[in-house]
């Protein structure tokens, strides 16, 4: 007959590495990871046959602690293409991520729809805006603060929380829905190294934007519709990046100005603005300031293909108009 008189149990840990500080996509330091060799051994004392008898029992483990939280975005990209004919297309709260814009003082209580969507070529943005006096005559103010507009803000690197100035990876595109002819075709600059005045990457600046960005737009019941596709290459976003788990930054300010109705000597004048702010974030810099960005991820993992140049504008445009 075995009768067990007494065990004993120890246990041995020894740290074997852990991981250096880093810090996540929102620049929030993570938990650090480590892992231990956890050595068990148990003892066994029993009688067998009037004997006094022993057994070891040795039990290595190896285990990893650490949990870094999931990164979270504010918004997902949804993978889509927008057909640029200055028409919203019909299954565009489908296959778009829809994001409405703050009122901030907009009179005539207008309300501003914008939708952000992704191929391997192509950021596309768009703006449903209802507006009573449409007015795109601005030809003094180079980003078109005088009139009617809508701003689609980017950072295309992970440098973009935190800052007060824009740098070198951040693009402020500033369209008007109408030319200063007052017909249905959009002026386009980019903004993005003043607040005004309108100076931005150099190959961007002025009307050069117009070349590196498909644009267009037309009249709703409500006012007015804009939409633009532009290439990820624009954006020096180079062919081969993935865009799996690519955070960027998204801003967007929409411009309402109407003529100068309590006769204060302007021709125009600036009537509200509504806006994507960031959380806590008060009216200020916002135009300005990439600390204003919200994140942004995307649902579908693509690789960008599409290398922009001169000698693709007319097929890409054509392209892009009837798909």
């Amino acid at each position: 007959m075995t009768r067990v008189v007494a065990h004993t149990v120890t246990l041995k840990l020894t740290n074997l590495w852990e991981s250096a500080p880093a810090l996540d996509n929102r620049g929030q330091e993570t938990t650090p990871t480590r892992g231990y060799l956890v050595n068990v051994n148990l003892t066994v004392y029993y009688l067998e046959k009037g004997l006094k008898m022993k057994r070891t029992l040795c039990l290595l483990l190896f285990v990893v602690i650490g949990v870094t939280p999931a990164f979270s975005a504010d918004f997902v990209i949804e993978h889509g293409t927008i057909i640029l004919d200055g028409k919203k297309d019909a299954d565009i709260e489908v296959k778009t991520t829809v994001i409405p814009l703050a009122d901030l003082g907009v009179p005539d209580g207008g309300a501003y729809v914008t939708y952000v969507c992704y191929d391997s070529s192509n950021i596309y943005f768009a703006c449903d805006a209802e507006d009573d006096v449409v007015i795109s005559s601005d030809g003094a103010q180079a980003d078109f603060r005088d009139s009617d507009y809508i701003r689609f803000y980017i950072g295309t690197q992970e440098d973009f929380e935190g800052v007060t100035t824009m740098g070198e990876n951040h693009y402020a595109f500033v369209w008007t829905p109408k030319s200063k002819a007052d017909t249905w075709v959009p002026q386009v600059r980019e903004v993005s190294q003043t607040s005004y005045g309108g100076v931005g990457h150099e190959t961007l600046n002025g009307d050069l934007a117009a070349d590196f960005v498909f644009s267009a737009s037309g009249e709703t019941s409500a006012g007015w519709y804009l939409e633009a596709a532009i290439p990820w290459s624009t954006i020096n976003v180079a062919e081969g990046t993935d865009l799996t788990n690519k955070v960027i930054g998204i801003l967007m300010i929409s411009g309402d100005t109407d003529e100068d109705n309590d006769a204060t000597g302007a021709t125009n004048e600036r009537e509200g603005e509504a806006r994507l702010a960031s959380d806590g974030t008060a009216q200020g810099g916002y135009w300005n300031s990439p600390d204003h960005f919200r994140t942004a991820t995307f649902a579908v993992g693509v690789t960008v293909a599409a290398v922009f140049s001169a000698a693709k504008l007319a097929a890409t445009w054509g392209s892009m108009k009837q798909q």
